[in-house]
């Protein structure tokens, strides 16, 4: 593994990525809840949310 890639990920990260990272770690938590719930309208709920908030990661992390 060449640790100089890793490096310069995280060296070229800034403020302006915080929402995304964020929106995205919020989005995967809300779909291990999904696995998690036992009624299918909480399931669907928060599926949408967390493709919403996916979608809306993508989005600020491509418009920089």
């Amino acid at each position: 593994m060449n640790l100089d890639n890793i490096k310069h990920f995280f060296g070229s990260l800034n403020a302006h990525d915080l929402p995304a990272g964020g929106a995205g770690l919020v989005g995967i938590v809300l779909l291990v809840l999904v696995f998690r719930t036992g009624k299918f309208a909480n399931r669907l709920l928060l599926f949408l949310i967390a493709i919403g908030l996916f979608a809306a990661a993508w989005w600020w992390h491509q418009h920089k």
